[in-house]
């Protein structure tokens, strides 16, 4: 069984007594980058990461709903999938999945007490290298068939990366995103990003600016990886409403996708391509296409007015977005709700969000990192700006309009705003 409604209100009003303290007790960052920690730490676990057999997965942006139906074709093929993703949307215990199911709270307990022990005398590990072990020991210890892997930050030097022989690396869009860790250029991150990829294990590539693919491209040159590159010229849409949209992709005509965006069916053709290298059939490839969900990515939820939640949250995510919304609702103008962190390019993602807006509601996430909600409003000039000091203060804002909501920003507080709204 998953996580409980009686397990998250235990979880909301009891965490700071709880082993979850562990984790959300721990800095982002506790030591300098590198895996030495990670190994070490793995090590004194009996090294779970190497029975694994793992779709893993770098990139800027898409790679959390190229894992989603990642795992659903493996799903639908008849694999028990594991599931590793960033960040969760109200608890950690999101993040670990077992067929679609989270890692419950005994488990989830008893692999966290067994990597506390392994931490002793280490320098502190990471919050995610914490989370990222733990999983490895969940997976390992319920046998899954394959685990679909999604990186935290970067590829190199992530902690995800201590596994040895992937089924196969998927590198998704590479924009600019996390310069002070990755590097200033395009290249540079892509360099980042690239690190997963292993000597003779296959690779697939989503589509890539040209300075990113020619890095990926001599990567894979370098250490013998067969590459498998999307082909954009042959993906086909053949029609989209908010229910979802069908494309084909060259042999594979009429494919069904409830994922809406035209990005997503990129971000599907990657999940395409890494199917095929696992030996997956067009049945269980149509089948994960059609029934794969990922919270939070231009979801809809239906109401007067429609709020539609997305966790765009640099400008290469805000663009697809903008896509998205002249896609989907045609010359109209949204109430955007929006929070962000301060060392984020939000200025981008205003740039390219208010030739949409008719106003907007300001929020600050919870957390040290995020912008305060009367900073963010004060850089708006273009249309009305107000601020909000909670989700329920802004959802309430939100209504006030006519137009139809779109929450974006941050997903470190779209999914407590998703749950809110699904609530009521």
């Amino acid at each position: 069984m998953g996580v409980s409604p009686v397990e998250r209100i235990w979880y909301t009003v009891a965490m700071n007594d709880s082993f979850l303290q562990f984790y959300t007790d721990t800095p982002k960052y506790t030591h300098a980058p590198g895996l030495e920690v990670m190994e070490r730490l793995c090590a004194r676990l009996g090294d779970p990461q190497r029975g694994l057999r793992c779709v893993h997965i770098a990139g800027t942006n898409g790679k959390g709903s190229c894992a989603a139906m990642t795992a659903a074709m493996l799903r639908a093929a008849g694999f028990r999938t594991g599931l590793y993703t960033s960040p969760d949307l109200t608890g950690p215990w999101e993040r670990i999945k077992v067929d679609k199911v989270d890692i419950n709270m005994s488990a989830f307990a008893d692999v966290t007490a067994r990597v506390k022990a392994a931490c002793a005398g280490l320098p502190e590990p990471s919050f995610f290298e914490k989370l990222t072990a733990a999983a490895f020991l969940y997976f390992a210890e319920i046998q899954c068939d394959y685990v679909v892997l999604e990186t935290g930050l970067g590829g190199r030097l992530d902690a995800t990366n201590v596994i040895e022989k992937p089924a196969v690396s998927v590198i998704m869009p590479i924009g600019m995103d996390h310069t002070a860790q990755l590097g200033n250029t395009l290249a540079a991150i892509a360099g980042e990003k690239a690190g997963i990829i292993k000597p003779s294990c296959p690779v697939v590539c989503a589509p890539q600016p040209p300075e990113a693919e020619a890095v990926i491209r001599a990567r894979c040159e370098a250490v013998g990886a067969p590459a498998h590159f999307v082909d954009i010229t042959k993906i086909h849409p053949l029609s989209h409403s908010l229910a979802g949209q069908r494309f084909s992709y060259g042999s594979l005509e009429d494919m069904a996708l409830s994922l809406l965006g035209g990005h997503q069916t990129e971000n599907a053709c990657a999940a395409i391509e890494a199917a095929r290298v696992l030996g997956l059939g067009e049945a269980s490839i149509r089948a994960g296409l059609a029934g794969a969900r990922w919270p939070c990515r231009f979801e809809l939820i239906p109401g007067e007015p429609p709020f539609l939640l997305d966790g765009a949250h640099n400008p290469h995510g805000a663009a697809a977005l903008a896509a998205g919304l002249r896609e989907y609702f045609p010359g109209q103008r949204f109430t955007f709700l929006m929070g962000v962190m301060a060392d984020k390019d939000w200025r981008g993602i205003l740039d390219t969000l208010e030739p949409l807006a008719a106003r907007f509601v300001c929020i600050a996430p919870e957390g040290p990192r995020a912008l305060p909600a009367a900073e963010l409003a004060g850089a708006i000039s273009t249309v009305p700006a107000v601020t909000a000091d909670s989700l329920t203060e802004a959802a309430a804002l939100c209504r006030a309009g006519k137009e139809p909501v779109c929450a974006c920003g941050s997903l470190y507080y779209i999914g407590h705003l998703r749950a809110i709204l699904k609530e009521e």
